[in-house]
């Protein structure tokens, strides 16, 4: 910016100025007055002359006098500055005349209303006046005094007023260039301040005065300028801070039109500020979601101010991009949009990996039932082995008798009826495995004893034949929940149970089964006698693929699966801990499980 003049030449101008002017405006209210001086002292002298000469008047207007006349000119002689004068009667005829030089002039016809005529002309001023004596109206006097006028006054003090004006102007210049000096020092300090905090960047300088006036204020307003903007600085490098972050972050007006990016944005989406600003986001468009998803999206924002939600976009590279996305509008004091402010992380690594983890969890769950199902066809040969022994028992000996000769209608309706039964009870128990593994997502109100009991048919005879007894305490507790994924976890259970004490030998091989309800929820607690899980490997006993058993004889997926179901399918707790406990007598040490499934889902 160019400065045209300074406050320092403007102050003094101004001063002299105003000095110029004041002195112009006191020497024309002088001259003023003197005008209206001289008037009124004519006006004065008028009256003065009508009353000295009023005997004068009389005799010449009433007696005709001569020698009046005489008299009246040598007295009208000592008036200095009366020129002329001209004496009429009543009936506004001439009878007399005076004039300071002795010379005659042409007599003006008396006007109307004379008192009321007042007349100046070049330096003359005419003026009428009664011509009395003793109170008594006689005639009419016009008087013709010599006046100044304001070019004569004026000529008379010009060289006084030159030097008078040459004096105002010397004292207002040194008193200008004085207080210009007091005026515009503490305006140059403050300048001067100003520019070494410009050139220092340093906010945190303060300027003082001593000055108690317009100036102190202005030097505290500095300073409360200077703290804000400190204020407004720090603020600034937060907000900067903050902006550029690992998330993407988006600007825009509330038309959508991108104002400014961080170079987390360049970073994710591959495009630089330049080739996006005055855009609007839809130029990262993947082209994976329907308008209704956009305009769902926008009508919160108009609604509510606020978004939330995964996107797919696209990189500048064309490779999609997964982002978890928040828009929050800016609104003004008017609760009018101003700014809409984006920010996005990229999530398209975390995606991949909550896929590989979601095949991963298909692999257990696929693992799970196939080793289920291998339990499963065990279970089967076990329940089946003993009916088939039997069909096969009735089948050799009706075909011996038949062979014999000595078959008997009544004895092989009754073996015929014996085989049938035998089928019926297999056809039972196919039906049984069939529902075991049937998909079931569906809550439903369920007797948790009944549950047990399902599955426990299917492998009671495998626990027979392993010489297991199971110690029951069932009571009914009903349930609204997936019974068919809690009889698994209960199968995995006790195959856990029936693999513990397959390898004891040394005393009774006892699982305790207790079903009962606790606080509003339903539990399932079953314990063996199998020793217990050693403490350096019960904590880990629920991780995938972790098993203590031999590589042919367990996947390690079982109770993993069993922990998933409960806690994320059913809301529960699956809870292991070993116990020693005496029964019959006899102490026993053994793994305790407890289901606790919350009964109000």
């Amino acid at each position: 910016m160019h400065y045209k003049g300074s406050i320092k030449k403007r102050l003094i101008i101004i001063i002299m100025l105003i000095a110029s002017l004041t002195g112009l405006i006191s020497y024309g209210s002088f001259v003023y007055w003197y005008m209206q001086n001289q008037h009124e002292r004519a006006m004065n002298l008028a009256h003065t002359v009508g009353l000295v000469l009023g005997q004068d008047f009389a005799k010449l207007i009433l007696l005709n006098e001569v020698s009046a006349a005489a008299d009246i000119t040598s007295q009208l002689k000592s008036f200095s500055t009366l020129n002329s004068m001209v004496l009429y009667k009543l009936d506004k005829k001439a009878i007399f005349q005076y004039n300071k030089e002795n010379e005659s002039f042409k007599v003006e016809v008396l006007p109307l209303k004379p008192l009321e005529k007042s007349e100046v002309k070049n330096n003359t001023l005419k003026l009428y006046i009664n011509a009395s004596y003793k109170d008594t109206k006689l005639g009419y006097a016009q008087l013709n005094f010599q006046i100044d006028t304001i070019v004569d006054v004026i000529k008379r003090d010009i060289e006084v007023l030159v030097l008078i004006f040459a004096f105002i102007l010397f004292i207002s210049y040194f008193l200008a260039i004085y207080y210009a000096k007091r005026f515009t020092k503490p305006i140059l300090n403050l300048v001067s301040f100003l520019e070494k905090i410009e050139h220092s960047e340093s906010l945190n300088k303060r300027i003082t005065t001593n000055e108690q006036n317009e100036f102190g204020k202005l030097y505290d307003e500095a300073n409360t300028m200077l703290e804000r903007i400190s204020s407004s600085h720090e603020a600034s490098k937060l907000a900067a801070v903050a902006f550029e972050t690992q998330s993407g972050m988006i600007i825009t007006d509330k038309n959508r039109k991108i104002l400014q990016v961080n170079k987390a944005f360049t970073t994710i989406t591959g495009y630089e500020p330049h080739e996006v600003i005055s855009k609007t986001p839809s130029v990262l468009k993947s082209g994976l979601h329907t308008q209704e998803f956009y305009d769902e999206m926008f009508d919160n924002l108009d609604k509510q101010k606020f978004w939330m939600g995964e996107i797919s976009n696209l990189h500048k590279n064309g490779s999609l991009v997964n982002e978890n996305l928040t828009i929050q509008a800016v609104l003004n004091e008017s609760d009018e949009v101003i700014y809409y402010v984006a920010s996005f992380i990229d999530i398209t690594l975390q995606k991949r990996v909550q896929e590989k983890l979601e095949e991963k969890d298909r692999m257990l769950v696929h693992q799970s039932k196939m080793a289920a199902m291998g339990e499963m066809i065990g279970n089967i040969a076990h329940q089946w082995r003993q009916p088939l022994s039997v069909v096969s028992i009735i089948t050799s000996g009706m075909i011996v008798k038949k062979d014999l000769n000595i078959t008997n209608e009544e004895d092989d309706r009754k073996e015929l009826k014996k085989i049938g039964d035998t089928v019926t009870y297999l056809s039972e128990t196919i039906d049984d495995f069939k529902n075991f593994f049937k998909p079931d997502k569906e809550k439903k109100i369920f007797n948790v004893k009944d549950c047990y009991k399902k599955t426990m048919n299917l492998v009671d005879s495998r626990l027979d034949s392993l010489s297991i007894e199971v110690i029951e305490n069932l009571h009914d507790v009903q349930l609204n929940c997936l019974e068919n994924e809690l009889k698994q976890v209960i199968m995995n259970l006790l195959n856990n149970s029936k693999d513990a004490l397959e390898q004891r030998d040394d005393h009774r091989r006892l699982i305790f089964i207790d079903i009962y309800e606790e606080n509003d929820n339903a539990i399932f607690f079953i314990k063996d006698t199998g020793g217990g899980i050693p403490s350096n490997v019960i904590n880990n006993i629920f991780k995938p693929y972790f098993s203590t058993k031999d590589k042919d004889q367990g996947t390690g997926i079982g109770l993993y699966m069993s922990i998933e179901m409960v806690e994320k399918h059913m809301n529960g707790q699956l809870l292991v801990e070993n116990e020693s406990f005496t029964y019959d007598s006899v102490f026993y040490k053994g793994a305790c499980f407890k289901i606790i499934i919350p009964q109000n889902l």
